[in-house]
This record gives C-alpha cells, sequence and structure tokens, in this order.
C-alpha cells in the first residue's frame, strides 16, 4: 500500500511497478460509482485530457476497484504547498494555468460524461438542502449558464492536479462533465475559503486555512486577471451554493449536523 485516503486505498506491486491498483471503500464505491470514475477517466484519457491511462475493473472481495498507470515521483499541488508553502503563489499560477488549458478542451457528451447543467437541474429537483424559494432561485441562475461543449473536472481542486519533473497530470475524473467553467471554480472556492474552517478539510489538502486562503486569493487573481478578488468572490457565492447540492446530490449522507451545515453554507451564499 502507498497510499490511504477518504475513498479508499493505493497499492502497486514490484512484479507490475507501471501499474496501480485503486481499491474504493465499499462504503463509498458501489460497482456503478467504480464504473462511473473508470469510464469516465478512460473517456478523459482518449479525448486528450492529460489523466493517468484507466486498464482494467477489479474486485477485492466486497471493495471495487481498478488497475491504471502508475505516475512516479508525483505530488499534488495540495502536497507541494504544504511541503514548501513559500512556493505557494508559482503553485497557484500552475493550477490556473492548467485550469484554463482544461477548460477550453472539448468533451463529448455520453453515459458517463454528463451535461452539468442537466445534473444541477437534477439535482435541485429533490434536494433536501434548499428552501422553495432558494430552490426557484438556485433553478433560475442553473438554467442561465451559458451552453459549453468544453470540459469541467467535476472536483476541481488542490488534490487532482498531479505533478511529475516532466508534465502534470488531472486524477479522480469521476465527475467529470461539460458545462461552464464558473461551477469548477466555485468548487474550488468553496473548498479553499467556505470549507477551510473545517479541521478535515484543512487535512486533506494538508495546507492550514491562512494557506488556503492565500492559496485561493492568488489563484483567483491568476485565473481571471483580476485584482479585485472579493468582488469575484461575491460572483462565485450562487455557483458555491449550487455546487453544494450537487455535492449532495452524488454522495448523500443522512448526517443532521452535515445537512445543518450545508443549509447554513447555501444560506449565506446568497445572501
Amino acid at each position: 500500500m502507498i497510499g490511504e485516503g477518504f475513498n479508499g486505498q493505493a497499492f502497486i506491486s514490484s512484479a507490475h511497478p507501471d501499474v496501480l491498483l485503486k481499491l474504493i471503500r465499499t462504503e463509498m464505491g458501489t460497482a456503478e460509482k467504480v464504473e462511473q470514475e473508470f469510464y469516465a477517466a478512460r473517456a478523459a484519457f482518449d479525448m486528450g485530457i492529460p489523466t493517468p491511462e484507466m486498464y482494467e475493473i477489479v474486485r477485492d472481495g466486497k471493495d471495487h476497484g481498478y488497475l491504471c498507470q502508475f505516475i512516479k515521483g508525483k505530488k499534488s499541488i495540495a502536497r507541494l504547498c504544504a511541503d514548501t508553502p513559500q512556493r505557494i503563489p508559482e503553485y497557484a499560477a500552475i493550477m490556473a494555468e492548467y485550469g484554463h488549458q482544461l477548460h477550453r478542451m472539448p468533451i463529448t457528451l455520453s453515459d458517463f460524461v454528463v451535461s452539468m447543467k442537466l445534473l444541477l437541474l437534477t439535482a435541485l429537483e429533490t434536494s433536501p438542502l434548499v428552501t422553495e424559494a432558494q430552490r426557484e432561485r438556485l433553478q433560475v441562475l442553473a438554467e442561465g449558464m451559458p451552453e459549453t461543449g468544453t470540459c469541467l473536472h467535476g472536483d476541481f481542486q488542490v488534490g487532482n492536479l498531479i505533478l511529475t519533473d516532466s508534465r502534470y497530470y488531472w486524477i479522480d475524473m469521476a465527475w467529470l462533465a461539460q458545462g461552464w467553467y464558473m461551477m469548477d471554480l466555485a468548487h474550488l472556492y468553496k473548498m479553499m475559503v467556505e470549507d477551510s474552517v473545517i479541521p478535515g478539510v484543512q487535512d486533506l489538502t494538508h495546507m492550514s486555512r491562512e494557506q488556503m486562503l492565500t492559496f485561493w486569493d492568488l489563484f483567483a487573481k491568476a485565473y481571471t486577471d483580476t485584482d479585485d478578488v472579493e468582488a469575484f468572490n461575491h460572483e462565485l457565492r450562487p455557483y458555491a451554493a449550487l455546487d453544494m447540492v450537487r455535492t449532495y446530490y452524488l454522495h448523500p449522507i443522512d448526517d443532521p449536523q452535515l445537512l445543518a451545515f450545508c443549509r447554513h453554507r447555501i444560506e449565506e451564499d446568497l445572501c
């Protein structure tokens, strides 16, 4: 085993040093969810998005997973920022640059590459997180998003961009979608700003809250080419509320405290 995270574990074997086995925890990874991640990542690879090549779906007892290309010597943006915080400005600029490239890439809809707009509207229909007034407001926001045939990562965050000496890769492509770039930026904003108060999120990024806020400020300036980050944050907040609804729809958790937190965040974002 070479890694363990919220969703599962990663293994390599001396017999096949270029192959990574990722096993998804049973409670997180039904066969359908593993297939979604596998085939979405394969679609991304086939379309030329820099992501590890996917080889085969596997099962180990109750746990499902897959075999994919093992990227040697890689570190995530999150880990690089934690290890060398003085270089956070550099890594924020790198993520902005590669984010721009990703969001310009055309992508084709399929069973495993969804329309972000349709996904949002479906999630809103029955979401327990919003009031009827909030639901109507967010439906108008989702319906008004520009039609675009370009790529969204879906889980656009500092743990899912990895760097090696020679190139970069996007990983964890299960939520790959076609849609407007603001939804990816809202997802990153929600993690680095709104959720940075949560110790578990700090653990996930390996960064302190101050470092997360600094990263976001620098990323936003580099991505948008503006110095008025607060105005951009204000523009993003309704999309962060949409992202909260989408995330809960894709990963519903029956936890009263979590539900209360999500509702509070949505209310704050829509003020």
